[in-house]
């Protein structure tokens, strides 16, 4: 029997292992003793292990940080990597069905984890459990490891190297096809201000839960602002963004639309259209209006990094982007972390020396946060070869290595590329509303994944 006809003919159990893992909720909760990311994620992988291993796969849980299924045999190994944590599911209003009910329509999974990424990873379990059935001489060592930590800080990942040794080739199907040679630095960095409490119309603002997602609402209390004041400020604000406001008495909240922060072009960010509002209505005794003022002026809706003076281009690999995460008052001082994709022409050290010249000259704090270097693989490299090889033969498609702005565990996991899971130009709604795979699609990956495998092989 052919990997593609094995893959269709057993696609139903696929399909309800997807849907079991996707039911369960596994956004980051509260550490406790033997759960470092929460209980619901310490029983999601738990149940993803026990489903490989009712598969025949050896299965290792490493402290409920990562876990993976394993099968062949030899020292080197070939890797598949992806995660089961999850954003959070954002307004679920905006949802055309339960984030966590795995529906189908029309062909189409939806729900949050579809593409991003239980449903990529559980069904690169099953493809090896194809490429294995179909090919009893294969017997090279082929680990697919299930992350837990992806979305909130790549413990997981960090916790597997102490223990274990890295794969010789390994590929992430968390970003799209055809094979991604390049992805972009992401960079977390906060710009903070303090301000006298009884000097300032704020009462509190917040907005945000991560810094890789786009907000799609903020909110502000104020005091001590009349209710003209307030819409005079809204009609002004609207005119310089595409976000809309509700007033209900003192509190304004903003609506934008949420998105990925390494496409921020593609969602509204409703930070932006809370400090172009707020910037409208502070006036210059304020003790917040210097910062608000710098957000608004230098920032905004821009997300090329100009106004910071960290804009950079790259044909190659795709130019910076930035987007503002999270806002709030915390301890005395109104702060905003942003989320920068940098390419390999531009280095952090650079990006830093800039954006503490720019704060400095205002009287802003900048903190630098969480860094992940540029990640360059040559296009002639035998891993980008074999996998653009495989991906050309099963789907006919000519186009070449691509780079990305997301970030991947390609970043941490040595000799890693991300390839997959989606076809260029399918919107799968990664961190917003209504996230969706085509099943047709998640077929296509799963031969594709067990024919890159087969290859790979070869260089053990």
């Amino acid at each position: 029997m052919e990997i593609r006809e094995y893959i269709d003919n057993n696609f139903q159990e696929t399909l309800e292992s997807v849907k079991k893992i996707i039911r369960i909720k596994t956004v980051k909760g509260e550490r406790t003793k033997d759960a470092p990311f929460g209980e619901n994620l310490k029983y999601a992988l738990e149940e993803v292990l026990s489903i490989a291993a009712s598969l025949g796969f050896k299965t290792v849980n490493l402290d409920n940080y990562i876990g993976y299924a394993e099968v062949g045999s030899g020292e080197d190994y070939i890797a598949i990597l992806g995660h089961i944590d999850v954003v959070p599911e954002g307004d679920v209003s905006k949802w055309t069905v339960d984030p966590y009910s795995a529906t189908i329509k029309e062909n189409m999974l939806i729900s949050r984890g579809a593409i991003d990424n239980k449903a990529p990873i559980i069904s690169a379990l099953f493809a090896i459990k194809a490429l294995v059935e179909t090919n009893p001489n294969f017997n090279k060592k082929v680990r697919i490891i299930f992350g837990t930590n992806e979305e909130s800080g790549d413990e997981d990942i960090k916790y597997y190297l102490q223990r274990e040794n890295p794969p010789k080739y390994a590929f992430t199907p968390d970003a799209k096809f055809p094979v991604i040679f390049s992805e972009k630095g992401i960079y977390t960095f906060s710009l903070k201000d303090k301000f006298t409490g009884k000097n300032t119309a704020i009462e509190c603002l917040e907005a945000g839960t991560r810094s890789n997602v786009i907000p799609e609402k903020a909110v502000v209390i104020l005091k001590d602002k009349s209710e003209t004041e307030i819409e005079e400020a809204v009609k002004k604000a609207s005119q310089k963004t595409k976000c809309t406001y509700e007033v209900i008495e003192n509190k304004v909240e903003v609506k934008g639309k949420s998105g990925h922060a390494s496409s921020p072009q593609k969602g509204i960010n409703a930070i932006a259209g809370l400090y172009i509002f707020l910037d409208q209505l502070l006036d210059e005794k304020d003790s917040m209006k210097n910062f608000v003022h710098f957000i608004a002026t230098n920032v905004g809706h821009e997300t090329d990094g100009k106004g910071l003076g960290i804009d950079n281009k790259n044909e190659e690999t795709g130019d910076l982007t930035i987007s503002a995460g999270i806002t709030g008052i915390k301890n005395g001082e109104i702060f905003v972390k942003f989320n920068v994709r940098y390419p390999a022409s531009i280095t952090k050290e650079e990006l830093d020396n800039i954006l503490e010249k720019k704060s400095h000259e205002s009287g802003i704090i900048f903190m630098q946060e969480n860094h992940n270097p540029p990640l360059y693989f040559s296009k002639d490299s035998i891993l980008v070869k074999t996998l653009q090889q495989v991906y050309k033969e099963v789907t006919g498609r000519e186009e070449e290595p691509a780079s990305s702005g997301g970030g991947t565990y390609a970043k941490l996991m040595p000799n890693t590329v991300a390839f997959g899971p989606n076809y260029s130009g399918f919107k799968g709604n990664a961190h917003s509303f209504d996230e969706c795979m085509d099943l047709d699609m998640l077929k296509d990956g799963m031969e594709i994944y067990a024919k890159a495998i087969l290859e790979l092989g070869k260089y053990l």
